[in-house]
């Protein structure tokens, strides 16, 4: 058996790792334009100094030998021939599939603002994307980050300390973080990002880019009418899954491949993962991207199973779950905290821990009782126990706020 594997990330290694367990004896290849391993998660740390390309390398050096996977980074895959069963390069080489796996993740996508396009504007989605900023950034006085998403604030915080003077973060949602956060955990953590030197702009957009005579960016004009001077923009508000391969063979497709269950595409004997897919996320019923690390393995796992000839099914999936500390703080969300449902009720509980941080626990119950989604902040102990019981549907329960161990909290109104 032959398997191809476009794409050295998350769900590309995870299904190469499978593979290799489920057939000791197959032959695997891995194609990237990539030239290296890493994690994308890392790449504000590389944008910033404070890590190096190699650092941000999430396998050992052997990888590739350890699991007997054929290497081939820095190809560009041009084609797929599916009468013939090849994957062909842009250099003319070509390899031949019996079972095919796509996971070329997603890029950046620029907003539709005038005069956003030209030099200056960077996206952060790839090594090299990340490498630029670290080059250009430096000789910048002021830095403008479009969108407050998981993506910008960490590149925010970053760049603040590393000490950049002046780094402004627009977005339109009333506060940070609007897909995993709501508004008195999105509201508190806005102001802590202002006091350590970031200038806010949520509930806000942008509307034009000015640039001088020669190009280069001179400013940002807001919806509100306010001015940023700005010489480095970054946009990190939007991103389109790398579905082209595929599409033009006439694979189902929305904003991402659909795949089923099995990680199966429309096409046969092809299939994919990551952040360039799209399939059934249990928590809102409905077909949707799960553009997150562990996402991504699991369906990584799921289709290198059922490529091997296995049976493997993405059973309680979600790509609604994520965890972040920002500036000392930890945040861990999971479920449609975005979207509630008019009919679900939020309890919210505050409280100080041992060291005297305030913390919050906020929780979304439908009309049975059932937890639909949940926020912890400050406090992420609990944040396993959380997570499963909204991925497996549980009651709410014992997990009420109001229900947490007298001696683990001290109210603070």
């Amino acid at each position: 058996m032959k398997y191809v594997i476009i794409g050295n990330s998350a769900a590309g290694t995870a299904a190469a790792e499978t593979i290799r367990r489920q057939d000791p004896v197959g032959e695997i290849i891995m194609l990237s334009r990539d030239t290296s391993f890493y994690s994308r998660c890392q790449l504000h740390l590389v944008a910033s100094g404070q890590r190096s390309p190699q650092q941000a390398n999430f396998l050992p050096a052997d990888w590739a030998q350890r699991h007997g996977v054929e290497l081939q980074l820095g190809r560009t895959v041009s084609e797929i021939d599916m009468a013939r069963r090849l994957v062909i390069c842009d250099n003319g080489e070509q390899f031949g599939y019996n079972r095919l796996l796509l996971t070329t993740g997603s890029r950046s996508a620029l907003p539709p603002i005038p005069g956003m396009e030209g030099p200056g504007v960077y996206g952060l989605r790839h090594l090299g994307d990340a490498e630029q900023l670290l080059q250009a950034y430096r000789s910048k006085q002021h830095i403008v980050i479009i969108g407050a998403g998981l993506v910008g604030c960490e590149l925010a915080e970053a760049l603040v300390e590393v000490g950049h003077p002046s780094v402004s973060l627009v977005e339109m949602s009333p506060y940070p973080l609007p897909l995993q956060l709501e508004e008195v955990t999105g509201g508190r953590l806005g102001q802590l990002m202002q006091q350590h030197g970031i200038a806010m702009y949520c509930g806000d957009g942008v509307t034009q880019v000015e640039r001088n005579a020669d190009g280069t960016l001179a400013a940002v004009l807001l919806k509100s009418g306010k001015r940023l001077p700005a010489d480095l923009i970054v946009a990190a508000a939007g991103v389109r899954a790398n579905t082209e391969l595929l599409t033009r063979l006439g694979a189902e497709c929305n904003r991402g491949l659909v795949i089923d269950e099995r990680c199966r595409t429309s096409l046969p004997d092809i299939f994919a993962a990551g952040d360039v897919t799209e399939c059934r996320d249990m928590t809102l019923d409905r077909v949707m991207s799960s553009a997150i690390w562990p996402a991504a393995r699991k369906q990584g796992r799921v289709a290198g199973t059922n490529m091997a000839g296995g049976k493997a099914s993405l059973q309680e999936h979600t790509g609604l779950r994520a965890s972040v500390s920002l500036f000392g703080t930890s945040m861990v969300s999971v479920g449609a905290v975005f979207s509630p449902a008019p009919e679900w009720q939020k309890q919210v509980y505050d409280y100080t821990d041992s060291r005297g941080r305030l913390c919050s626990k906020v929780c979304y119950s439908d009309t049975a009782g059932i937890l639909k989604a949940a926020i912890l902040w400050g406090d992420i102990s609990q944040a396993g126990v959380y997570g499963e019981a909204v991925v497996k549907q549980c009651m709410l329960g014992d997990l009420a706020p109001s229900a947490v161990p007298d001696y683990l909290l001290q109210a603070v109104g």
